[in-house]
């Protein structure tokens, strides 16, 4: 492989699998691995838009604590592993990213409304 080729990708599908596949072995997650999740979560974050540059981290971190939690599922003969990890990474920061933004139903108008015993809950009304 020529220099201009090995450049080419940010993560070694082959160099990934075999990390993960490591530390499955040892029950404990390495440090390489979790730079490698962090290279991911940031290149699959630049698919988003944040209004708040906090409000992106939390999604980052929400997608790294679901690939800390869901690496372990991984199996070699389901597929590439650089796939497994970028889609839950993906969905990570998609899932942190519906908290902090709730969809609001399209066409209503959302009002926070206070009940008797002073506790807030939306009402959605046309």
């Amino acid at each position: 492989m020529s220099k201009s080729s090995s450049k080419k990708y940010y993560m070694n599908n082959d160099e990934l699998k075999s990390e993960i596949l490591k530390c499955k072995e040892s029950k404990i997650a390495s440090d390489k691995l979790g730079e490698m999740f962090m290279k991911i979560v940031e290149n699959v974050s630049r698919s988003f838009y944040w209004e708040n540059k906090d409000d992106g981290d939390d999604c980052k971190a929400n997608a790294l604590f679901d690939l800390c939690k869901n690496f372990w599922k991984y199996e070699p003969e389901n597929g590439n592993a650089f796939a497994f990890c970028t889609q839950i990474a993906y969905f990570g920061i998609a899932g942190g990213k519906r908290v902090i933004y709730p969809k609001k139903y399209e066409g209503t108008v959302s009002l926070t409304c206070i009940d008797d015993d002073g506790n807030n809950f939306e009402m959605y009304n046309l």
